[in-house]
């Protein structure tokens, strides 16, 4: 039979350092034998409390103050995602954790009951920003959107009178995609480049060999003739 594996301080070989404990039996209380000096002894579980904490959300270039109730043990880390809400109860966000003060400095993963401070960004709506690539200039648009919608490398699309195809996606985390076909909710972007129709038009004509055809171009003023378009030559006669 095969016994689950907890982390637990160990009375006989380690008290202060949590080691491998395989659990025995689990009810009506839990019993585990430490890996390490075989001791048996029964496992008495933390009680746990609610905490009530701080959470800074951003949504855009704004910032508001939200509390959330959690248990005194859940471990928050960022990247983390919940849902928080107002004292009224009537702004409710969607939001992922950026950064967790704890013991005076900011940490990655902290316990509920050790965090000062929780650091966030709303996700329900985001604004989704993109370079779009004309050749000549680099327009920057923002579409405001939900923060699960989708963008794919290769989709075209048509916004504040750009039509434009996504190349390449930079992420929050510091990568980057833009191989064909790859999505990623807006959430997670933190630019979207792409070409607009006239620059990809103009390199596949590049590519093919083929040029646009346009109107001649004058190399400069002409000068025509005044009166009749007939030049008669003529020559002095003898008397």
């Amino acid at each position: 039979m095969e016994h689950e594996i907890i982390q637990m301080e160990c009375p006989e070989c380690s008290p202060d350092e949590p080691v491998p404990h395989t659990i025995l039996k689990e009810r009506p209380g839990l019993l585990v034998k430490c890996t390490q000096c075989d001791s048996i002894h029964p496992h008495q579980k933390e009680k746990t409390r609610p905490v009530n904490l701080r959470v800074v959300v951003s949504s855009q270039d704004r910032s508001a103050s939200r509390r959330i109730t959690l248990d005194s043990e859940e471990v928050i880390s960022v990247d983390d995602e919940f849902i928080v809400e107002d004292d009224s109860g009537e702004m409710v966000n969607f939001v992922q954790v950026t950064s967790i003060e704890s013991g005076g400095k900011r940490v990655n993963m902290a316990r509920a009951d050790s965090i000062l401070t929780i650091w966030a960004r709303a996700t329900d709506k985001v604004n989704a920003k993109i370079s779009v690539n004309k050749g000549w200039e680099t327009k920057s648009l923002e579409m405001k959107v939900d923060g699960e919608k989708e963008f794919m490398i290769g989709d075209t699309l048509s916004y504040s009178n750009e039509t434009f195809q996504i190349k390449k996606i930079k992420l929050r985390d510091g990568g980057s995609v833009d191989r064909k076909g790859e999505k990623v909710p807006a959430k997670h972007i933190v630019r979207i480049f792409s070409d607009s129709m006239e620059r990809i038009e103009w390199l596949d004509r590049k590519k093919n060999g083929t040029k646009r055809i346009s109107r001649p171009r004058s190399s400069g003023t002409s000068i025509q003739p005044r009166g009749s378009a007939q030049w008669t030559l003529k020559r002095k006669g003898k008397d």
